[in-house]
């Protein structure tokens, strides 16, 4: 068909409409929730982060960089983001190095095993806030179930300040963060192994192949589409932690358990300081934005290289 006989644009959108009306009208609300809770936040935040902002978080000024002038200047934020990254890439491959055996176990074919995959998922079910809350008081120095164990067993004579000291609190905020992540990671994981076809290690095991080479040369590429978006998704997820480091030390002692996101939310509602809040709110978008272009890509390319 020429161009000068093809239809007009109109008419196909036109056509197109008609087909589909319903398909479009049921997608409608969709849109609505997306623009509403997270374009406008999103746009919201870019603006505020080049603005000045008044008292109550409005902007009044835009096309200033005070913003991030100001949180280059604060003695904190260098210790905030040191811990932000220990916090979530450490979390991650914990999380990473617990989730993958126990879900090769899971994988396996035992008396109980369905018991054992919905206990699994317990801890995930729960509310996280109130798991978060049940942790600080099993913290607690006086109270808490932890040094009760530890009296009770004899392994020590008092009490440890799990949650005063620095570094054991920051240890505790990790630990339920791994404990808290496990879940989704294990099943997600288990998913991907039961996904790969029972044949290739028939195949193997009439080649003579042992167990450890079946699980290096068959099961680990097997599960690379599934590492790469369960630890994409962990980081992410673990960046913007707020539940977990606000319930059990709400960032004490002095900063020194703060990530990002809690900081910037003391910045813009403890200390009035709502630009520089959205300023690390944007640096935060835009880390983890290029954090996943960089990752996928460089896995995309070492698959390439794999597959030559």
């Amino acid at each position: 068909m020429s161009l000068a006989s093809a239809p007009p644009k109109k008419s196909l959108v036109a056509r197109n409409w008609r087909e589909n009306k319903i398909a479009y009208i049921m997608l409608l609300p969709s849109l609505f929730a997306f623009a509403v809770l997270v374009l406008f936040p999103l746009v919201s935040t870019i603006l505020g982060a080049f603005a000045r902002t008044d008292a109550v978080g409005r902007a009044v000024e835009f096309g200033t960089l005070d913003n991030f002038r100001d949180l280059l200047a604060d003695g904190y934020l260098s210790g905030v983001l040191r811990q932000t990254l220990l916090f979530t890439f450490g979390t991650v491959i914990i999380t990473l190095a617990l989730s993958f055996p126990l879900a090769l176990v899971l994988n396996q074919r035992f008396l109980g095993v369905t018991l054992a995959r919905a206990l699994v998922l317990l801890p995930w079910a729960a509310p996280l806030a109130i798991s978060s809350m049940t942790w600080r008081w099993m913290f607690h120095d006086k109270l808490g179930a932890l040094n009760y164990v530890l009296h009770l067993s004899g392994l020590t004579q008092q009490n440890i300040v799990w949650l005063s000291d620095a570094t054991l609190a920051f240890c505790c905020v990790m630990f339920v963060e791994v404990w808290s992540s496990i879940p989704f990671m294990t099943i997600t994981l288990l998913a991907g192994l039961q996904a790969i076809p029972p044949h290739i290690y028939d195949a193997a095991k009439m080649d003579g192949a042992s167990t450890w080479r079946e699980f290096l040369d068959m099961t680990l590429p097997q599960m690379r589409g599934v590492f790469v978006i369960v630890v994409l998704l962990s980081v992410i997820w673990a960046f913007r932690s707020f539940t977990v480091i606000w319930t059990i030390t709400q960032g004490n002692p002095f900063y020194r358990t703060d990530i990002s996101v809690t900081y910037l939310y003391k910045l813009a509602f403890r200390n009035l300081s709502f630009g520089q809040g959205y300023g690390l709110a944007f640096a935060t978008f835009v880390f983890l934005l290029m954090f996943s272009v960089i990752y996928t890509r460089f896995l995309r390319a070492g698959s390439a290289q794999e597959g030559r």
